[in-house]
Order: C-alpha cells, then sequence, then structure tokens
C-alpha cells in the first residue's frame, strides 16, 4: 500500500492542481525507486540502497533527455548505460530505465524534469522509511523467527525419505544464511546474551546436531535398537522450538526438557541388557538429544526476552565497480538495447519505448531463463493492458487512472515477490499508465504496446540465442577445484580435532558445492548445455560428506582426546562403519632427508612392522649432538 500510495499519490494532486505532466513525472520517480527497492531487508540496508538510487534515477533522466538531441549517439550512449546497469549491482536497471524515458519524453534537457523525478523517489523513500524507529528490528526478528521455524523443520524430518530431508536441509541452510545477513546489516558488535550473534549461533548448533541425531537415527534401526520415545522427545523439542519462534513464548520447554530427561532414563535402563555397541549407539543419541535440548531451551529464552540491537546510523561505502565474473551478459545487454533504440530511431514515438524496456527486462543471463522471462512479460502485458484499457473505456477520466494507478500499484508490489507472471500482470500497465498519463488508454495504444512488446521480446530471446550463449562450461573446473579444496580443508579440520573451526568449514565447503550446483543449472539453461551426471552425483556426495564430517564432530565432542571410537576397544566396529587401516606394529619415524636431491622415505605397507634398527656407521640425525629432537616432517610431504 506504501507504494501505491507514493506512485498514485502524485497523480492526483497533479491532477487537481491542473498539471498531470508533473504529476506523471514525479510519479514515474516514485516507481523507478521502488523498483529497486530491497523489501524485507534491513531498514538500514534498505537506507542505502534507497538514497543511492534516487541521484542516479535522476542522473538517468537528464542523461536520457540530453541525448534525445542527437539519437544516433543516444544509441550507443543508452546501451552503455544498459550495460553498466546489468554488470554493476550498485547501478541496477532504475537508472536505466530512467535514461530510457528520458529519451522518449520529450522533454527540453533541463534540471527541472529531474529534480521532479527526484521528488518522487524522495516522497517513495519517506513513505518507506517512515516506520523505521518502530519497526526497527522487525526485519531480524523475522529473519531469526524464520530460521528458528527451518531448525523445528528438520527436527520433524528426521525419519522423512531422503530426498524430502535433501530440502528441509538446503531450506534450512538458506533460512540460517539469511538470518546471518540480517544480523551483519546491523553491525552488532555486543558479546551480551541477547545479541543476535549468539541466537544464529545457538541455531546453527541445532543444524549441525540435527544431521548428526538423523544419521545416529539410523545407525540405531539398523542396529536393532528400540527408539525408547526418541521421536517423541524430538517431536516435543521441535514444537517447542516453533512455538518460541512464532509466539515467542518458553511454555512448551519444561515439557519437552522432561521428554528428553524420559528419553535418558530409559537409556539408561537398558544397561547390562543392551549389547555395548548399542549401549554407545544410544548414548551418542542421548548426548545429542541433550545438547538439542539445551540449544532448544536457549532459543527460547532469547526469543522471550528478545534481541538486542543498538541504534547506529547505516554506514554509508562506496565499493570499486569491478569485472569479475565476465562482462558477457552486460555486453549482451548493451548491444541488444542499442539494436533495440536503433530499430526505432527514426520513429523516435513515445510507443517505442515498450520495445526497449522489454529487451532491458526481458534479457537475462542464460537462453532459457530470457525464454521464460519474454514469455511471463508478453503474457503479463497482454493481461494487464486489456484489463486497463477496459477499465478506462467503462469510466473514463483522470480520477478513474488515479485509482486503476492505485489499484495496480499495490497489488504488483505486493505480489511481486510471489511470481514474476503476477508482477507483469499489473506492473506493465502501471508504467504504461504513468508514462502517458495524458494520452487515454483505448484499445489501438494497447494493441500496439503489445506489439511492440511481442517485438522486444523476441529480440530478447534472439540476442540471448545468438550472443555469447555458452560461457558457463569454462567455469566449472574451477568450481570442481574449488570443492575438493574446501571438502579437503573441512575433512583436514576435522582430523586435527578443532572443533571450534569446523563450523567455518563446513559452511565454506556448502558454500562451494551449492556455487557448483548453480552453475551446472545455469549450463543446462544455455543452447545445447548438458550438465554432467558426474557432477550432479559428486554434489550429492559431497553433501553426504558435510552430514558424515558433522556426525563425527558430534560424536568426537564427547570423547577424551586420543579414544578414537565411543566404545571398549575390545568390542568389534558395528556393521555399515568402517575405520582407517593402521599398522600392525609400532612404526619409528623416519628422519627428515638432509637435501633436496634425497628421496623422501616411503612408508611401510599396514601388514609389515618397521622394527629394523639403524646400520652401522649411519650418519646421525641432524641435532643429535646438542640433544635436539629432528625437525618434523611437513605435512604435505608426508
Amino acid at each position: 500500500m506504501l507504494c501505491g500510495t507514493a506512485v498514485a499519490l502524485p497523480l492526483g494532486v497533479g491532477a487537481l492542481a491542473g498539471a498531470p505532466h508533473v504529476g506523471a513525472i514525479v510519479a514515474l520517480g516514485a516507481y523507478y525507486t521502488a523498483f529497486g527497492d530491497t523489501y524485507g531487508q534491513p531498514y538500514g540496508e534498505r537506507a542505502k540502497t534507497l538514497f543511492r538510487a534516487v541521484p542516479l534515477v535522476m542522473l538517468g533522466f537528464w542523461v536520457g533527455a540530453v541525448l534525445a538531441l542527437s539519437p544516433w549517439v543516444a544509441v550507443a550512449g543508452i546501451g552503455l548505460v544498459a550495460a553498466m546497469g546489468a554488470q554493476w549491482k550498485v547501478i541496477g536497471t532504475p537508472p536505466v530505465l530512467a535514461a530510457i524515458s528520458g529519451f522518449y519524453a520529450g522533454l527540453p534537457p533541463g534540471l527541472g524534469p529531474a529534480l521532479q523525478m527526484g521528488l518522487g523517489g524522495v516522497l517513495f523513500c519517506a513513505l518507506a522509511l517512515a516506520l523505521w524507529p518502530l519497526r526497527r528490528l522487525h526485519p531480524l526478528k523475522r529473519a531469526l523467527s524464520e530460521a528458528a521455524a527451518a531448525m523445528a523443520d528438520m527436527l520433524d524430518g528426521l525419519a522423512v525419505p531422503e530426498e524430502e530431508w535433501t530440502e528441509l536441509r538446503e531450506e534450512g541452510s538458506r533460512a540460517l544464511e539469511a538470518a546471518t545477513t540480517a544480523i551483519a546489516a546491523f553491525n552488532s558488535s555486543e558479546e551480551s546474551d541477547r545479541s543476535p550473534d549468539r541466537y544464529a549461533d545457538t541455531l546453527a548448533r541445532i543444524f549441525h546436531e540435527s544431521v548428526a541425531l538423523r544419521s545416529l537415527r539410523a545407525q540405531t534401526i539398523e542396529a536393532g535398537v528400540e527408539q525408547q520415545g526418541l521421536d517423541e522427545a524430538v517431536g516435543k523439542l521441535s514444537r517447542a522450538l516453533r512455538e518460541s519462534a512464532e509466539q515467542e513464548s518458553v511454555v512448551a520447554v519444561p515439557g519437552a526438557l522432561a521428554a528428553v530427561a524420559d528419553f535418558a532414563e530409559r537409556v539408561a535402563a537398558l544397561r547390562g541388557q543392551a549389547s555395548p555397541v548399542q549401549m554407545a549407539l544410544l548414548g551418542q543419541v542421548r548426548r545429542c538429544m541433550d545438547r538439542i535440548a539445551v540449544a532448544v531451551r536457549s532459543v527460547a529464552l532469547r526469543s522471550s526476552e528478545g534481541v538486542r540491537v543498538p541504534a547506529r546510523l547505516p554506514q554509508l561505502t562506496w565499493r570499486t565497480p569491478s569485472f569479475e565474473g565476465g562482462i558477457a551478459h552486460a555486453a549482451r545487454v548493451g548491444v541488444a538495447v542499442a539494436v533495440s533504440m536503433a530499430l526505432l530511431v527514426n520513429v523516435h514515438d513515445h510507443f517505442g519505448r515498450w520495445m526497449v524496456f522489454t529487451v532491458l527486462i526481458g534479457l537475462r543471463p542464460t537462453y532459457g531463463d530470457t525464454f521464460d522471462r519474454v514469455v511471463l512479460r508478453v503474457a503479463g502485458t497482454i493481461v494487464g493492458s486489456t484489463a486497463a484499457a477496459f477499465l478506462l473505456a467503462a469510466v473514463p477520466g483522470q480520477g478513474t487512472l488515479v485509482a486503476v494507478v492505485w489499484i495496480f500499484a499495490t497489488l504488483g508490489f505486493a505480489l511481486r515477490e510471489v511470481s514474476y507472471a503476477y508482477w507483469s500482470t499489473f506492473a506493465t500497465p502501471l508504467a504504461l499508465m504513468l508514462m502517458d498519463f495524458s494520452i487515454q488508454l483505448n484499445w489501438n495504444a494497447a494493441g500496439a504496446r503489445v506489439a511492440l512488446t511481442v517485438a522486444g521480446g523476441v529480440l530478447a530471446v534472439l540476442a540471448a540465442r545468438l550472443l555469447w550463449p555458452r560461457g558457463e562450461a569454462g567455469k566449472v573446473c574451477d568450481l570442481v577445484v574449488d570443492l575438493l579444496r574446501e571438502h579437503a580443508r573441512m575433512v583436514r579440520t576435522l582430523v586435527d580435532r578443532d572443533l571450534d573451526r569446523l563450523p567455518d568449514r563446513t559452511e565454506a565447503a556448502g558454500q562451494a558445492a551449492e556455487k557448483l550446483s548453480e552453475s551446472l543449472d545455469t549450463l543446462e539453461k544455455e543452447p545445447g548445455g548438458q550438465a554432467p551426471e558426474e557432477l550432479r552425483q559428486a554434489v550429492t556426495d559431497a553433501r553426504r560428506l558435510r552430514d558424515d564430517t558433522i556426525l563425527l564432530a558430534a560424536v568426537m565432542r564427547g570423547l577424551p582426546r586420543g579414544r578414537t571410537r565411543p566404545w571398549p576397544s575390545s568390542t568389534p566396529w558395528p556393521t555399515g562403519w568402517r575405520r582407517w587401516p593402521r599398522p600392525s606394529g609400532r612404526t619409528r619415524r623416519r628422519r627428515r632427508p638432509t637435501s633436496s636431491t634425497q628421496a623422501l622415505p616411503t612408508w611401510p605397507a599396514a601388514s609389515t612392522r618397521s622394527s629394523r634398527r639403524p646400520k652401522a656407521g649411519r650418519r646421525p640425525r641432524s641435532g643429535a649432538s646438542c640433544g635436539t629432537r629432528s625437525p618434523r616432517i611437513p605435512r604435505c610431504a608426508r
């Protein structure tokens, strides 16, 4: 409703004041600023985005009006602006739309229209940020609440099939990442118990323990152990966590803790009845449940007390634009926009902007995404323009036009995050009515704009198909290397028993796998592209490796240092568990080579004994004469 009010209010005021053109330009500035808004983000981040968008929109409109004096120069100039907007997110799409509007507006190249468009942007900023003092922490609380609900879904899904569990796990990972991003936007550095960082760390512990508990639960079932009320206790923990996230209540926490305690008593009652391996598995499950219960209690208490973040002004920073990630898509957008303008340069009719708009908004980095976007935009334009023309034909007048603009703006921005089809249905005729406020929207005008939209869609599809269509295949090799490197670091951290750094290593490995998966999805959307099944399987195996690492970390947290398994050494390993082979006898540490040309010694096989003593006359180790030990062989050389 704020977006609808910011767009419709200038139109109504301009119509009442007898200056509809001024009202339309102000409304268009509000629309372009709202187009670049990041709704749902913390108010500080929104403020930085909006304060940057308003001057850029003003500058873009002024540049378009100046370039209108020389149409062929405008073809290259606006094409360059479109390429810059596609390459650098700090510029984005709204300034490019403003430049195209300034070119087709037919206004003198003065500062008046640009300032009027900036006034519309300021109006939207004032309405969008009006509730900042009252709802400052609302985006943060919502992000944390959604993350807690995602963790509760993971606890409820311990028994679901593998495919459903993968989806729950990915949703939980995305929710934690969104919560971390929201926390970072507040620049919080407090170390108190009510800080959002502690809240997010606790949710991350629940995530890791849930992954470990699922594996342990499967092992207990395979070992023939009864669940002893495990699912009931997990269900109560999930309900307590969900209630704390949605209602900020701790009422269900005592019942969940009692269920966990009852499960522990049942496990203790089996001592002497179950085998050592079964008791060891149940012991690991009990300790994992204890850690989850403590984390759920901590989340519930922090939710009831509320997070605390000191009030600070947003830090306005400017990042130097770079060309990381390639410039193929930016060049494709610039060329396509320039061609669309060149086709209509002799016409210079205000209807021509719809073809250019369709090319700019419809062109995506891949051919498949471009085709889907163009189809939705053309369909939305047909439906929206028909509906708008019907309403204005039935009840003509500027009052009806203002009401239709308010309705379309409210519905369009409300459904923007739901589906692009809904957004195209309402936003396309909305921009159409704003740019041509003084022109009656009849059936002929609607038909002409639909035809130009279809032509722009065809040009966007051709550009995506012909201009550098395949650029993702060259990135896959580097992403595979990153995947292997990050997972190797994760396993090395586990071997070193550095459990404090392991969550960060696991997160980095997960991000590497996600980048590779996204690259494979993009590869399949390119013409003739097909993702190798081996790489898909590698992504799946990498996720299983992370899950196994999390499981082993959970087991190692309850073991004293130096112990390698959670049951007596006389008990054989259970079915399905594998251990690394080790030498049958003691091995003597080999000395380091004394020169770079001397080869490194090879380690004996696992079935041999390294009991040979040094031969007579052997050169003593370096440092032996002074009583010091020889330096250790680097880990990379062993």
